[in-house]
């Protein structure tokens, strides 16, 4: 019973002090997750990310123009 007691008072105390050092508590399919960044940085992080995806998509496009070609490939010098 002590046990329980103390167990009790310890997830109190947790669920007390954890709300107010997180910045974000989200509970979602993935589980409880507590998040600690301020929102500047995470804004920045999700702006970060958004420039990665919007180059990477520029890279496609650029490999997919540059090697993707349907026009037959023509070789000068070997006459066939």
């Amino acid at each position: 019973m002590k046990t329980l007691l103390a167990g009790a008072i310890l997830a109190a105390s947790l669920a007390s002090v954890v709300p107010a050092a997180a910045q974000r508590i989200d509970i979602g399919p993935d589980g409880p997750s507590v998040d600690l960044r301020s929102r500047g940085q995470r804004e920045r992080d999700f702006r970060r990310d958004e420039y990665r995806r919007d180059r990477a998509d520029e890279d496609r496009m650029y490999r997919r123009q540059r090697y993707d070609d349907d026009r037959p490939v023509v070789r000068r010098g070997y006459g066939y």
